[in-house]
């Protein structure tokens, strides 16, 4: 022999060796030996490979396999008459045409298996069982990679016909176990899918029987292709929603996406285009929500904040435009304090007014006298706005000049006067709105006086016609509680008689002109430069704004004159009884009482009394709802 086929023949001869090694040798396919490894201390520390880990699922998950015998038919093919030699011969035939274990009847593993039974022990018999066995677990190898559950059935057969306690028998039957499962998973999915059945409350649905199968494997080629189908047809409800408004429906096929699989391309695609979708569509509602603001037009406003509440914003931002709309809804396009001037129908302005808050405050005093009893409880939860003074005369000309309307004071050609010379009040003939306190021609800026209730009335009309707006007499609680600004005090300044200059009060100090009459009952420190009305807006405003509600002048309120609060209204609205002949005056004037500048003092008087004293305010609604 030459040396080449020496060395071919050794080389032989070693892999028969090593193959038998493999075959008789249990460690070989059942663990990995453990590796040692020398540690800082010099100890051997043994690091034993563990098994990987096999998709486990419940008996109700996965289908159950039974292995066929496939020995126990082979009776039938006559073997019986072949010697060792001819099975020997026969099996190694079959082996170098690669017939191992296939066919059924004519192959190598058929012959061996025989031939061992005989029980005569021949080491080629071992060395060519050794081989195909090696070739069985390739094999079974490659139909678990290729989900080839009738072949690896048939491999495991074949494995168990050699060695039924094979430790791998138990792993190939769990691996056809899955593979039977998902390939019933696959076809009920698509059978799901084909009838529309994507995701039901049942949830027999191909959403849900797709999650199956991708927990038992993920990489699974069909179950793949499945899942994908799946994910674009939810993609296109998604963005179709989406397209015609209906973010809940398309946030819902979102989530459905993301229990499938939320990391997928065409998830995250989705996820981006509907974001992009509701920013250009928030975009778009925020533009037209400031915009209804602006205008007014509260019930689109209101429309889109039930849009942007679809789109699912925080709810601190929901909260500023849900905010907004009911300031806009209580103030309009005006701010609290804000002071404005409606337009009058001949192009000028009319009184200058301000924007109040909303409030709720205790009306009415419990230890007063009855008619300032019992205290209650009024909530003012709509917007309006008073007038920051007193009407004044050049404000009463406008009205008068426009209607030709004749005052109460006009048509008895008569109304009381101060007489400078007994430091009384008397009555005087052709003395009306025109005049002062004397009795002489008054000046514009001072508070028109010499008017009757009715008059008072009549001109609040005249200006929410000429305006178009919603002017009134202001009500008693408004009155008050403007008076007041919070506060629960005796006066609107505190508790004390006054110690700074906080408006026209009759104060001791003062005196008419240069004689020597001075008020008994004012306060004892106190004077203020005047002796009768001042010029409206002559003194501090009070902290929402107003002047002059505590002196210069007394004015008339809407309400009529109730001898207590029992029953009265609790929202801020004047409490008027239809024919009533006595209405309300609050606040004190230029020549009033010590009480009578307390917040709670109220006087009445019949709807045609006038006095030098007296004169009136307006106020009006601003109902935006």
């Amino acid at each position: 022999m030459s040396i080449k086929e020496i060395s071919m023949l050794l080389l032989g001869m070693v892999l028969i060796f090593a193959l038998y090694y493999l075959r008789t040798n249990e460690q070989i396919f059942t663990a990995t030996p453990a590796q040692s490894t020398n540690n800082e201390s010099g100890q051997v520390d043994l690091m034993v490979a563990t098994e990987p880990e096999q998709t486990t699922l419940p008996p109700a998950v996965l289908d159950q396999v039974e292995i066929p015998d496939w020995l126990g038919n082979k009776g039938d093919y006559e073997l019986d008459n072949l010697t060792l030699e001819d099975l020997l011969e026969l099996a190694q035939l079959a082996h170098e045409q690669g017939h191992d274990f296939f066919p059924e009847n004519q192959n190598a593993l058929v012959y061996l298996i025989n031939a061992k039974a005989m029980g005569v022990e021949d080491p080629k018999i071992e060395e060519l069982l050794t081989t195909i066995h090696a070739a069985l677990y390739s094999e079974a190898e490659l139909a678990i990679e290729n989900y080839d559950a009738t072949k690896l059935t048939a491999l495991t057969a074949r494995l168990k016909s050699i060695d039924e306690n094979d430790n791998n028998i138990t792993n190939y039957i769990n691996q056809i176990s899955i593979i039977n499962t998902l390939e019933r998973l696959t076809t009920e999915a698509e059978a799901y899918l084909l009838a529309g059945k994507l995701y039901e409350q049942d949830r027999k649905d191909a959403v849900n029987t797709t999650i199956k199968a991708t927990n038992i494997d993920a990489n699974y080629q069909p179950i793949t292709t499945i899942k994908e189908q799946i994910l674009l047809e939810l993609q296109a409800r998604a963005l179709r929603a989406a397209q015609e408004l209906d973010f809940l429906i398309a946030e819902q096929q979102i989530e459905i996406m993301r229990e499938l699989d939320s990391s997928h391309d065409i998830t995250m695609a989705t996820i981006d285009e509907l974001q992009s979708q509701k920013q250009n569509r928030f975009a778009y509602l925020d533009q037209q929500f400031y915009n209804a603001i602006q205008n007014i037009n509260l019930a689109r406003a209101n429309d889109m904040i039930d849009a942007l509440i679809a789109l699912d914003i925080p709810p601190s931002q929901l909260n500023n435009y849900q905010q907004l709309l009911q300031k806009t809804q209580t103030y309009g396009p005006f701010d609290l304090a804000e002071e404005f001037n409606d337009l009058l129908a001949n192009g000028n302005a009319g009184p200058t007014m301000v924007v109040l808050p909303t409030a709720e405050f205790y009306m009415g005093s419990q230890t007063g006298p009855k008619h300032q009893r019992p205290r209650h409880l009024v909530e003012i939860d709509y917007g309006f706005a008073v007038a920051k003074n007193e009407v004044t005369v050049a404000d009463f000309r406008t009205f008068i000049e426009t209607t030709g309307y004749t005052t109460t004071a006009e048509l008895r050609n008569r109304a009381k006067i101060y007489d400078e010379r007994t430091g009384r009040f008397k009555q005087k003939f052709n003395i009306n709105w025109r005049h002062d306190y004397l009795g002489k021609y008054a000046e514009d800026y001072l508070p028109v006086i010499h008017v009757s209730w009715q008059d008072a009335k009549a001109y609040a009309d005249w200006l929410a016609q000429s305006t178009g707006e919603p002017y009134r007499l202001i009500s008693e609680s408004e009155f008050e509680y403007v008076l007041a600004d919070g506060e629960n005090a005796l006066y609107p300044w505190g508790d004390a008689e006054p110690v700074q200059v906080w408006g026209n009060f009759s104060g001791a100090k003062d005196k008419f002109k240069k004689s020597r009459i001075r008020w008994r009952e004012g306060f004892k420190e106190y004077a203020d430069g005047y002796w009768g009305p001042a010029p409206v807006g002559s003194f501090v405003a009070n902290m929402l704004g107003l002047n002059d509600l505590s002196g210069n002048v007394m004015e008339w309120v809407d309400d009529c004159w109730h001898d207590s609060y029992i029953r009265a209204p609790g929202d801020g609205s004047a409490w008027v009884n239809r024919g009533c002949e006595n209405r309300v005056i609050r606040g004190g004037s230029w020549g009033s009482a010590n009480e009578e500048y307390q917040i709670h003092h109220r006087l009445k008087a019949a709807t045609d009394f006038t006095d030098p004293r007296l004169g009136f305010r307006v106020a009006k609604t601003l109902s935006f709802k």
